[in-house]
């Protein structure tokens, strides 16, 4: 893609996304954390581009039933969703009433041995059906004010961790009966090849694993022995028809640096900068030269004056300098109160600070 001094939004993510150097720096946000109005159209027009991530296929389970049963406790309602299996059934508990629609795990899949051959049934039972012209519909809507990219879910160590055991049980049957963690992670990943040969033939060029990862969870060996290969057989599928992924790495990194160096993916998305994480910037940009950094605006920040806002914004352009393979986004919420002053703020110093040289 040519530089150019006016490249509309999606061309400036897709040019810094493949490696090249767009005409400034790219701001983006999650299309579901920017509340519509006067200030949002203000951002969208000075550049702020949106992002859409969109499954490249549903997923059904023909042979499980699922029961949901909303109930109150405490003035808070929570639902309990009830898989059942010709093997047995597992249940998880939500609160509801998280800002932006979210809800929060009360109770895991994952509670008793029994549990385990119970979703290896589901895992394996589940078919997969593509949603591409879903894709293509979303893309034609926001065309040139953002980009539509694949959501891959969860790796099969993190898909474990984070959505079905939670990290007290993983941690203890990590220990106590981890032939049961491993089986289940190879049902996982064994679906996951099915699914990246979906994504690869799909219309977006660019996915994510939505990972969340930090360091003093999933250790370092473990994302050396059962993570990173599951980056890098995605990263080949998708490679080979000219696709690029990303990992969502929101957390501590800084152990785990030199082991992304050597990873096949093609950007860290969600990235904390220090003091967020704890790895600075300029450190990951020594660390992964080759990689696209798309970070997160540190949160902490927006509550700060605008003087603050501003002044940290150009921190993150001097630490990110020329400012080729980087984007500032927003992906994670902000707070109601603060966001309208906030966003402008980074807003104005990247349109008027961020121009990468040629």
């Amino acid at each position: 893609m040519a530089h150019s001094q006016s490249m509309t939004p999606r061309e400036r993510v897709v040019a810094a996304f493949r490696g090249e150097r767009p005409d400034r720096v790219p701001f983006t946000c999650y299309a579901v954390l920017l509340p519509r109005g006067q200030v949002e159209r203000q951002v969208r027009e000075e550049g702020l581009a949106l992002i859409e991530r969109h499954a490249p296929f549903e997923t059904e389970t023909p042979d499980v039933e699922t029961v949901r049963h909303t109930f109150r406790r405490d003035g808070r309602t929570f639902v309990r969703e009830t898989f059942r299996t010709p093997v047995g059934e597992v249940s998880q508990v939500f609160l509801t009433g998280g800002g932006y629609g979210t809800s929060l795990r009360k109770e895991f899949l994952i509670k008793t041995p029994d549990d385990y051959q119970v979703l290896a049934f589901i895992y394996r039972n589940q078919r997969y059906t593509p949603t591409y012209d879903e894709m293509r519909q979303a893309a034609e809507r926001l065309g040139e004010d953002g980009v539509v990219i694949g959501n891959l879910g969860y790796s099969p160590m993190q898909q474990l961790i984070v959505m079905d055991m939670g990290t007290e049980r993983f941690a203890i049957d990590w220990y106590e009966r981890r032939h049961l963690v491993l089986e289940l992670y190879q049902v996982i990943n064994e679906r996951r090849r099915e699914q990246y040969q979906l994504a690869a033939a799909s219309p977006a060029e660019f996915f994510i694993y939505g990972d969340n990862i930090t360091c003093e969870i999933i250790g370092r060996e473990r994302f050396e022995r059962y993570v990173m290969p599951c980056y890098n057989e995605c990263a080949e599928v998708l490679h080979a028809q000219g696709k690029r992924l990303g990992v969502h790495m929101d957390g501590k990194m800084k152990h785990l640096a030199d082991a992304v160096a050597l990873s096949k993916q093609d950007f860290v998305e969600a990235f904390a900068p220090f003091p967020d994480g704890d790895l600075d910037l300029a450190e990951a940009r020594r660390a992964w030269p080759e990689k696209v950094i798309s970070i997160n605006f540190p949160s902490a920040a927006h509550l700060m004056s605008e003087a603050h806002v501003a002044e940290e914004t150009r921190r993150l352009l001097a630490a990110a300098a020329p400012g080729d393979r980087f984007v500032v986004g927003i992906t994670e919420n902000i707070p109601d109160h603060v966001w309208q002053r906030s966003v402008p703020v980074i807003s104005r110093v990247l349109r008027l600070e961020g121009v990468t040289p040629y």
